[in-house]
């Protein structure tokens, strides 16, 4: 098994946000095959506990006037490490390894998980200045990586569309599932309620919410006077039309969730891949999602949809016919198994004991 160094700019955590559960859950995984796993950040220390219990960890403290990284980079450069492999978990991250040569100074492989392809999202937001300024962070990060990771084979595509120099070394990585987190509350199909979750200040699920409030739930009220949707998380607007209510965030999701028959998802617009697209499936209820939302997990048994009116017309079907559908959904069990989070490391699990034999090999000939 191999040694590997976990940078990270946020504190891995499974009660964080997106970025910060993907990583715990990664961690975890890659623990229990047996991988050492060191993790190195920057966040604040009440936020490690749940890592803490996993594995190594040690929160670095950066001097307040200066810039320059002394302990840490004594620490990556000390040969007593060994490290088989070291990950740096984001682009924000990157500037933990002071620049583009650090592959090749630390004489170990490093893995870039840059996970989303942020200068793609920019483009296709006009935001041409800032998608300038990312395609230059990437081309920086990419040079001295061995192997990048992204969340979906869309992201990839986006990845060597603004980098075509890049058509090696780009490994899907996808996000997956927790199934501890995903008991069987029981399912109550009593009222006929559409469920929305996620963290609707981030600008992708803001700009999805207003599109569904919009232009989808309307059309459902119309097919089916009765409906109900309920919103969970933070972030949500102050008026929302008739019907549709934001409860804030709830303390367990599987049985907020429990009471719903159909789940919706309307990411447009998206960068990366919308975790709660797989939570989702793992609800028990029928799902609905835009194609970025789903963009990450190809042929999932969901409604896949951009257009309103189908998707309206998806959502009053199954709830007229909810005191008849099957309750858990077929897709709950593939969402707690294929989509699992011990599944969904495999290809960095590959990668990780692909480097340790390529290391040994190369400590043993010395």
């Amino acid at each position: 098994m191999s040694r590997v160094l976990w940078l990270s700019a946020e504190t891995p955590n499974r009660f964080g946000n997106g970025g910060a559960r993907r990583q715990f859950h990664q961690i975890r995984e890659l623990v229990a095959r047996g991988h050492r796993i060191d993790v190195v950040s920057l966040g604040r220390r009440r936020e490690s506990a749940s890592i803490r219990a996993v594995t190594g960890y040690r929160r670095h403290r950066w001097p307040l006037l200066s810039w320059r990284p002394s302990k840490l980079l004594v620490d990556l450069q000390s040969p007593a490490e060994n490290w088989d492999a070291v990950v740096v978990s984001h682009l924000e991250s990157w500037w933990m390894l002071l620049g583009g040569e650090r592959d090749r100074e630390l004489d170990v492989p490093v893995i870039l998980d840059m996970h989303n392809v942020y200068s793609a999202w920019h483009t296709a937001s006009g935001e041409l200045e800032l998608a300038a300024n990312r395609l230059a962070e990437e081309r920086t990060a990419l040079a001295g990586s061995r192997t990048v990771l992204v969340c979906s084979e869309q992201e990839r595509q986006r990845l060597l569309a603004g980098h075509p120099e890049r058509v090696a070394g780009v490994t899907v990585a996808p996000l997956g599932v927790d199934p501890e987190e995903w008991p069987d509350r029981g399912f109550d199909r009593s009222e006929p309620i559409v469920a929305l979750f996620g963290s609707w200040g981030w600008a992708p699920n803001r700009d999805g919410l207003a599109w569904f409030a919009a232009k989808v739930w309307p059309l459902v009220r119309e097919r089916y006077p009765r409906a109900r949707g309920l919103i969970a998380g933070g972030g949500t607007p102050e008026v929302l039309p008739e019907g549709l209510v934001a409860v804030g965030r709830v303390p367990d999701l599987a049985e907020f969730t429990s009471r719903a028959s159909v789940i919706a998802v309307p990411v447009r617009n998206g960068v990366g891949a919308a975790v709660k697209f797989a939570e989702s499936l793992a609800t028990g209820a029928a799902v609905v999602a835009t194609s970025d939302a789903a963009s990450a997990q190809p042929g999932a048994p969901a409604f896949v949809s951009d257009d309103p009116e189908e998707w309206a017309a998806f959502i009053a079907d199954r709830l007229r016919e909810r005191d008849t559908a099957t309750a858990p959904d077929a897709a709950r069990e593939i969402a707690l198994t294929r989509y699992s989070w011990a599944r969904c490391v495999d290809p960095i699990a590959e990668l990780l004991d692909e480097f340790a034999a390529s290391t040994n090999g190369a400590r043993h000939a010395g």
